[in-house]
């Protein structure tokens, strides 16, 4: 990490006096591409939490100078943790509400602490606490805390990248760390474990080119999955919701989706100057990453956002219109065996509620995609979006009436492009005895086309909300 850091200081000198050149980012044919710009350069650290992100911020490499921001769905960001060096890495464990976060910055000027692993309890909720008086090991226990990843069990993994074979992964207990993959490994990326239980290295070897290899859940070799390869980069590694593996870290490449069992890749997103950190949303599938320029621009500001579309809700009209708008973040099931599925069911807590908590209200993540080429409707022939309506929204929602007017202030929309909303809360319903029944709401939005005859595509949905053991 350290000879990372060097180089892409020397690489700032060149760039500095360089044109600054905006990159053109392209998403595979399956997924719609969004951003959003946050406050300040962003930093290794990208896990989506109880309705938004945690991201890591600050500038590159500087003692005492990096934290921890939550930005909701909507773009706001509240400080979670500061204190922080060289962020490499972070994991959130939403079970115990947990941040497990890697620096590995103990020797920048003005550092108190880093070259180890932290712990920020309550990370919903923490104001703003210090990274000082948080380490789960000692500082300077772990001088290149590269990768960490969370078992099946809640126990902590992280990845030291000494180099020259020297690269190992630890876990942490009780305060120390314990051999687990004791040696043998390069510059280590990033480490995440499958739903088998397997653990997935991605490194940088020596001549530069990189492997992503398995381990047991005993820490024994498996396999290669694949390389050495220069066509893929070795930064960060994330399942997505098929089971496929995304590689970052490659410079001016492709970020690379990998098939886990025999290593083919291709390409998932161009046109980003060095993907970093990358998390998939568990519940709507939703890839989001960050980037890094060095020079710097909005790319290194941005929260980088891969919607899969065969997740997305079509609506109910004609199929000729219904990819013009289409709803993000919503699953459509039955309201009964056998019946259509016409309604968004959750259940109090589960994780189509995005505030991930039993607290008598359910929080849909709801967001909208415009303009999309879908290949699930064939006869559907997308064409730029000039207006966006909420039609109806029973009860009214701000976090709705928000979504429709960020919409509203981006028409005329001439590619494709998704909008979040911070959530609809829905509560169950309390009767006078006390007993809790399904709470409902509904909404109907309508996007109009271009063109001599506009399509009008409305899509109405319902929203039940189940009590917590229902």
């Amino acid at each position: 990490m350290r000879s990372f850091i060097t180089g892409a200081a020397a690489l700032l000198a060149v760039l500095a006096t360089s044109p600054t050149v905006s990159a053109v980012v392209v998403a595979d044919a399956d997924h719609i591409y969004s951003s959003l710009l946050l406050s300040d350069f962003t930093q290794g650290c990208v896990q989506s939490g109880l309705g938004g992100t945690f991201v890591g911020q600050g500038p590159g490499f500087t003692g005492n100078a990096q934290r921890i921001v939550f930005v909701t769905e909507a773009g706001d960001e509240s400080l979670v943790a500061t204190g922080f060096n060289a962020i490499s890495d972070c994991e959130y464990d939403a079970v115990v509400d947990t941040l497990y976060v890697t620096d590995n910055g103990l020797e920048a000027v003005g550092a108190v602490t880093g070259d180890t692993i932290f712990a920020i309890a309550d990370a919903s909720t923490a104001p703003g606490v210090t990274a000082l008086g948080n380490e789960l090991v000692p500082a300077g226990s772990l001088p290149f805390a590269a990768g960490v990843a969370i078992d099946s069990i809640g126990q902590v993994f992280v990845a030291n990248a000494n180099g020259g074979g020297t690269g190992s992964v630890q876990r942490v207990s009780g305060g120390a760390l314990v051999p687990f993959i004791p040696t043998g490994l390069d510059f280590v990326g990033s480490i995440v474990f499958d739903a088998s239980g397997d653990l997935l290295v991605v490194e940088t070897l020596a001549g530069f080119d990189s492997e992503v290899t398995r381990y047991s859940d005993a820490g024994a070799f498996v396999d290669s999955i694949a390389g050495p390869s220069f066509g893929f980069g070795s930064y960060d590694i994330a399942l997505d919701v098929d089971g496929r593996l995304l590689v970052s870290g490659s410079f001016g490449g492709d970020v690379v989706s990998m098939n886990a069992t025999d290593g083919a890749t291709v390409p998932f997103a161009s046109g980003l100057t060095f993907a970093t950190g990358m998390d998939v949303d568990a519940f709507t599938g939703r890839v989001t990453m960050l980037s890094a320029t060095f020079v710097p621009t909005d790319e290194d500001s941005s929260l980088h956002r891969f919607v899969a579309k065969d997740r997305l809700i079509t609506g109910n009209g004609s199929e000729k219109r219904d990819c013009t708008s289409e709803v993000y973040g919503l699953e459509l099931v039955p309201p009964k065996p056998g019946k259509p599925a016409k309604h968004a069911i959750c259940v109090d807590g589960a994780a189509c509620d995005s505030d991930g908590l039993e607290n008598d209200v359910c929080v849909f993540p709801v967001g909208v995609c415009l303009r999309v080429s879908d290949a699930r409707l064939p006869e559907c022939t997308p064409t730029d979006v000039t207006s966006f309506t909420l039609v109806k929204s029973k009860p009214e929602s701000p976090a709705l009436a928000a979504l429709a007017a960020a919409v509203t202030a981006a028409t005329p929309l001439t590619g494709e492009a998704c909008f979040f909303s911070d959530g609809i809360e829905v509560p169950v319903k309390i009767t006078g005895s006390g007993a809790k029944k399904d709470g409902k709401a509904k909404f109907k939005i309508r996007a109009v086309g271009s063109g001599t005859k506009p399509p009008k595509d409305t899509d109405s949905v319902k929203l039940v909300c189940r009590p917590s053991g229902a």
